[in-house]
């Protein structure tokens, strides 16, 4: 089987996700690409060693795992 563009998908999104996370965590408004709200960056979640990056409608939702 030829996993080469599975692989390529994952890379992509990987590099999109850090990259929204480094842009947040740096003070810069994003928006959703769906609804177009401003995305946030929550590390101060109820679980330790979790965070999310989240616009209010919840069409975005990502989970971050934070730690060593």
């Amino acid at each position: 089987m030829d996993f080469s563009g599975l692989n390529k998908k994952a890379s992509n999104s990987f590099h999109k996700h850090r990259t929204m996370l480094k842009q947040l965590a740096q003070g810069k408004t994003l928006k959703c690409e769906h609804c177009q709200g401003v995305l946030t960056l929550n590390l101060a979640t109820s679980e330790p060693g979790k965070g999310v990056i989240q616009c209010k409608q919840g069409c975005t939702d990502i989970e971050l795992e934070i730690g060593a």
